[in-house]
């Protein structure tokens, strides 16, 4: 038998976390003497709430794995709403865990009660989370922890709640959570089928074979933790490579093939090449197309044979993809399927042509208003800063902005 601190404690270790975000409060007191039995957790005290989710995201965003965020229910729950939202809207994997009286104890007045009796935490979470629950007792703990988890996967993926009442946390349990298969964390399928229709629009159409290829990368290729066969394909096949604002980074922006981002504070290469009406096919990975991905949904993106658009989400199809060209699944297995035969074929029929095209694409600025990148105006010009940051930071600095 362990306490319900110990297990939540090991279920995270055996998931492959070594820190948890927390602000301490009486509501989840159980939890700071299980700290010290889980030395390969690492506790870091926020200042707010809110902070300590903010810190969750940021660590799964850059781990590639699940961050965890620890909190009282009712003010401190209500204090990371908007991280919530935030990790719900980037489809960032955090789990939230808030504590809660006694569930004897509901409703009867106990400081900071926000059970279901009260300000009901569960559903204040629930609007901003994939999934929200109140663990109402000890034996429920194993199988909601375990569903926590598998709807922050997805798809699609996105952070979760649980409520733990006092006594699931003093509480005794008798089993010990098991690692989830990764491969239900981070499924690699697709819709053959879906796939095959689409792909015809690459190997040929009515007015021939699509040469002009390019490839607008979303945030599916960074969940999908797929930059690096990205990268391979674009140099085997000489496809240019344009990426949201969102999944800035997939890329490296000084790689040859890459257009920068495209869309909302875009570079002028992704906008010559992606609305260029000499574009034949623009393959869309994990991108919801919403209004900073398409340049506030111009005409212009209009590529002659259409665009392909692999989405984990059939809703976001439905809504974003001409008839035949949308495809059900993830990135990564999406380019696979792009390197075989005869995709493949079709692919590198077009390489001289994208060459000479990347060529008169690249021959013109890469940024807007250059000029201000050595702006000596008074008070300083912001693009001045950014130009210094680029060659004051290493390559692989991460930047956050306010």
């Amino acid at each position: 038998m362990t306490a319900g601190t110990d297990y939540l404690l090991a279920a995270l270790e055996a998931e492959g976390l070594d820190h948890l975000f927390l602000v301490p409060g009486g509501l989840v007191d159980p939890f700071l003497p299980a700290l010290g039995r889980f030395p390969g957790l690492r506790p870091i005290v926020a200042a707010q709430e809110g902070g300590a989710a903010y810190m969750a995201d940021g660590y799964a965003r850059a781990s590639g794995h699940f961050g965890a965020a620890l909190g009282i229910g009712g003010p401190g729950l209500g204090n990371m709403v908007t991280a919530m939202a935030t990790a719900l809207t980037d489809s960032s994997r955090v789990l939230v865990m808030s504590g809660e009286v006694a569930v004897a104890a509901e409703g009867l007045g106990v400081f900071q009660d926000a059970s279901y009796e009260t300000f009901d935490d569960p559903a204040l979470a629930a609007p901003v989370t994939r999934f929200s629950t109140s663990v109402d007792s000890i034996e429920n703990l194993n199988h909601l922890f375990r569903r926590a988890l598998m709807e922050m996967a997805g798809p699609p993926s996105g952070p979760v709640h649980l409520s733990l009442p006092d006594d699931v946390l003093s509480g005794e349990i008798a089993v010990a959570h098991a690692a989830i298969d990764p491969a239900l964390l981070h499924p690699r399928g697709i819709d053959a089928a879906m796939a095959e229709r689409a792909l015809a629009a690459l190997r040929g159409a009515a007015d021939g074979p699509a040469r002009r290829i390019a490839i607008l990368a979303g945030a599916g290729v960074e969940h999908d933790d797929s930059s690096a066969r990205l990268i391979a394909l674009a140099e085997r096949f000489a496809i240019p490579v344009a990426t949201t604002l969102r999944a800035k980074g997939v890329m490296p922006e000084d790689h040859p093939l890459s257009l920068g981002v495209f869309g909302y504070a875009g570079t002028r290469h992704a906008t010559a090449a992606l609305l260029a009406p000499e574009l034949d096919l623009l393959i869309v990975l994990g991108s919801g197309l919403n209004e900073r991905d398409t340049m506030h949904w111009s005409k212009r993106l209009a590529p002659r044979h259409g665009m392909i658009s692999v989405n984990l989400s059939a809703k976001a199809l439905a809504v974003e993809t001409g008839r035949g060209l949308g495809v059900v699944g993830d990135a990564g297995a999406f380019l696979e399927l792009l390197a075989e035969a005869p995709n493949a074929t079709a692919l590198e029929a077009g390489i001289a042509d994208r060459k000479a095209w990347m060529e008169t694409v690249r021959s013109g600025p890469r940024f807007h208003d250059v000029a201000n990148l050595d702006s000596d105006a008074v008070p300083i010009h912001p693009a001045r800063v950014i130009g210094a940051l680029r060659k004051a930071l290493p390559r692989d600095a991460a930047l956050l902005v306010d």
